[in-house]
């Protein structure tokens, strides 16, 4: 097995961070531009509404599939667990999503054209399940040009793809059908090429092990979901409090899902560098760097505060139109939930990568009933804006949850190795 030049952690960042934002890019032109613009106009709506129903369907099962086992890959240094064991694995969960996301698209008793494209899409999703397992052996390997180059294939792929599809056959199943194809073989034909050559990527199929696996990631799969859901509820009570509000806060909040992957993009490449210096004993860099990256997402937040004080209304204007344009002071409150998550992701990794996972999950536990209890009264006295002050409230908790957590992992491990 050669072992090839490893990039910088600068490198890495940038290489990640242009792919998965082009990569959501095409994705959402896909959703919100292709299906609408280049359906059939007697069946655009319900082409529309198909799409949505896949994306929305899929989503749930994505996290089974994907079992939020990146962080905990990347930052197994001493490789307790083989790349072929988690591919292995990956392999199982991929065949078990698709099995529920049938099943419960037959028992809820869709249309079978809706139930196929749901399944072509939850194909199309596994694109991205053996994606990050690879990536994840690229990442720990110090390659993450070869993560960027894929988001951007992939997303050149699928658009165009899609697009030609959509044209020829007018049927947004037999689009996504295609897409799906076409993504898993960008899969197959370059990724797979590639991550060889860092490591052996034959899947093994070792029950105790995947078992094991199961078992030990299970809370990060408990902690993810109910890390969502901090945001995610908030906004149903919103929209049952107050009927069209969510259209706007929706609306309002999607220039900022940029900043969000922009800025775990940026940190994901340091999460490799956090897990060596966490397992090599070396605290003080790693306090050093988590510091860093705190400093880095106030710095994107206070930029990103000052293109909504001087371009704000413009931009909003330009690209919702003016019924929207009052409403652009909630990208502030907006702003601050996404800073915010982005530290509870980086805080929660950090905890991951030191296998306090039960404490990840608790801490996620502990803080969803607050989003939710405090959801409701906020929104009566703050109307739209309390939405992002019960999630603001909800993560500053939950910040401090992990970061106790942190430091007094630490403290014990310094106390034991007698630092």
């Amino acid at each position: 097995m050669e072992e090839p030049k490893k990039l910088s952690v600068s490198k890495n960042a940038l290489y990640n961070t242009v792919g998965s934002i082009f990569y959501c890019f095409c994705q959402w032109i896909i959703s919100a531009l292709i299906v609408v613009h280049l359906s059939p106009s007697e069946i655009s709506a319900s082409s529309r509404s198909m799409l949505q129903i896949a994306i929305s369907i899929t989503n749930i099962f994505y996290s089974i599939s994907n079992y939020n086992m990146r962080t905990y890959q990347i930052s197994d240094t001493n490789d307790e667990y083989s790349s072929g064991d988690y591919i292995g694995m990956r392999f199982v969960t991929a065949t078990v999503s698709v099995v529920l996301c049938a099943i419960y698209v037959i028992v809820l008793g869709y249309s079978a054209k809706n139930i196929a494209c749901v399944i072509a899409y939850m194909f199309y999703k596994l694109s991205e399940t053996f994606g990050d397992v690879l990536h994840g052996i690229d990442q720990k390997k110090h390659r993450m040009d070869y993560v960027g180059i894929s988001f951007v294939i992939r997303g050149i792929v699928s658009v165009a793809i899609f697009t030609v599809a959509l044209v020829i056959f007018g049927d947004v199943f037999i689009a996504i059908v295609a897409m799906a194809i076409a993504t898993l073989a960008v899969v197959v034909i370059y990724d797979v090429p590639r991550t060889s050559r860092l490591d052996t990527i034959k899947p093994v199929f070792h029950k105790r092990t995947i078992t094991t696996l199961l078992i030990v990631c299970l809370p990060t799969v408990i902690s993810t979901a109910c890390f969502t859901a901090i945001t995610s509820v908030p906004r149903q009570i919103l929209e049952a409090m107050h009927k069209d509000a969510l259209g706007y806060y929706g609306t309002i909040a999607t220039p900022l899902v940029v900043v969000q992957v922009m800025a775990t993009s940026i940190f994901n490449p340091t999460l490799t560098q956090l897990a060596e210096f966490y397992n090599d004993g070396n605290y003080k860099e790693l306090i050093k760097q988590m510091l860093k990256d705190f400093v880095i997402v106030c710095v994107i937040a206070a930029v990103a505060c000052l293109c909504v004080a001087f371009f704000g209304e413009f931009a909003i204007g330009l690209v919702f139109g003016r019924d929207y344009v009052s409403y652009t002071r909630l990208m502030y409150g907006i702003v601050a939930c996404t800073s915010l998550y982005v530290v509870s992701w980086l805080t929660k990794s950090v905890l991951i990568i030191m296998r306090k996972l039960k404490i990840c999950m608790v801490a996620s536990l502990i803080t969803l009933p607050i989003s939710i209890l405090l959801s409701k009264p906020f929104i009566e006295l703050f109307y739209m804006d309390g939405v992002s002050y019960s999630i603001i409230v909800a993560y500053v908790i939950h910040i401090a949850i992990c970061l106790v957590a942190i430091f007094k992992t630490l403290k014990s491990k310094e106390n034991k190795n007698g630092v």
